[in-house]
């Protein structure tokens, strides 16, 4: 389909041919880059180690103490020249477990590829192809509005409002988009605009479920498709964002009850922050329509943000407030939370950090409030 999360291929073995595996691995890298050293010369190696140790007391009976990968990383990315202002450019992207998984000893240590593309670049902007942050995602991050981010107070989680998740009070939602077609424009005086079309690369086939008969019709170039715009100067930073997210049609696995109550999912995002001195204040507000492709499920959230900076230490506040009517998948549940973050920066690359949320989930058709409260530690560094 064409909005997924895509996740590798993994091998199951015993430890002690994961063991000989890695040996193998290892010399066979060895190997390739002695044997052809040029191959590596346009090439940046680059990603991000973030761990935390989390203690976590939800009232749905998931108290835990554990130690989390929060969206480690490692990535290659490069170009070649082509001349006359253009170039290729190419990134591979996979995200990796940095705590090893919550397996003992034989955790599989990666988890699912990120941003992977080839494209071109010049004076007129960028085309890539590929898996990709769809231009929405793109705009939300370029209001500053995130501002520790895959930490416990990130904003971004979706819309299922169980805040069973890494970061309990998340209320944003992002999508990493298979099969993307995107293009992003020059910066003109810190504006940009970004576009992306997905196909649902679908076969056209009818399916049948009962009495019912449906076609899988998202056979299309662009099934699915988001924009961005956004600004960057004198302190201001604005983005806002669309797209839309064709039900998928997959028949076999739906009842003729869910097929009647489905429609294409369609999200907007707008936000942005200013920045004076040492401190930074902003606001970011989404509005789905149809949230998790049900028909009337009109989801909506909203946050402020604050960062104040003391040379190499910052602290962050931020406020979340959500709702999702009757119509959606866990009836009519507003949410409400706040966390607060204290980091230490050793460098650019490596911090520490200590952060607290909390969260107030709110079922208007019964009496299950629920107050989830999350403490965690946490190392972050770039390389």
């Amino acid at each position: 389909t064409g909005v997924q999360t895509c996740a590798l291929p993994i091998s199951k073995t015993s430890y002690g041919s994961s063991q000989m595996n890695k040996k193998l691995l290892a010399s066979a890298v060895i190997a390739a880059v002695a044997a052809s050293p040029a191959a590596f010369a346009e090439s940046t190696v680059y990603g991000k180690m973030h761990t935390s140790i989390d203690a976590a007391d939800y009232d749905n009976g998931r108290d835990n103490v554990t130690v989390e990968n929060r969206s480690s990383r490692l990535g290659f990315k490069g170009s070649e020249d082509l001349g006359n202002g253009l170039k290729a450019i190419y990134q591979i992207e996979f995200g990796i477990r940095s705590d090893g998984g919550q397996e003992q000893v034989t955790g599989d240590g990666h988890t699912s590829l990120r941003n992977t593309f080839v494209g071109l670049a010049g004076d007129f902007g960028t085309f890539v192809v590929g898996r990709h942050d769809t231009p929405m995602k793109m705009a939300f991050y370029a209001t500053g509005n995130e501002r520790l981010g895959d930490s416990a107070i990130d904003l971004n989680r979706g819309f299922d409002n169980d805040q069973s998740g890494l970061n309990p009070i998340g209320v944003f939602q992002e999508f990493r988009a298979n099969n993307a077609i995107a293009y992003v424009s020059p910066n003109f005086s810190g504006f940009t605009v970004a576009a992306a079309m997905v196909p649902g690369e679908q076969s056209g086939n009818e399916e049948t479920v009962g009495t019912a008969i449906t076609k899988n019709d998202l056979d299309g170039v662009a099934d699915h498709y988001s924009f961005g715009a956004m600004y960057k100067g004198n302190g201001l930073r604005v983005g806002a964002g669309y797209e839309m997210l064709a039900v998928e049609p997959n028949a076999s696995a739906r009842t003729q009850a869910e097929i009647d109550a489905s429609d294409d999912q369609k999200t907007w995002q707008a936000g942005a922050s200013y920045t004076m001195n040492n401190f930074s204040f902003g606001a970011q507000y989404q509005d789905t329509e149809n949230a998790l492709f049900l028909e009337d499920a009109d989801y909506t959230a909203w946050a402020v943000t604050g960062k104040a900076t003391f040379g190499n230490n910052a602290i962050s506040l931020v406020y979340t407030n959500s709702e999702l009517p009757p119509e959606g998948p866990n009836n009519d549940v507003d949410t409400e939370g706040w966390g607060i973050a204290a980091e230490h920066n050793f460098s650019k690359r490596t911090k520490v950090y200590a952060a607290y949320a909390a969260n107030e989930v709110d079922p208007e058709d019964n009496d299950a409030e629920a107050d989830q409260d999350m403490f965690s530690l946490g190392m972050i560094h770039n390389f």
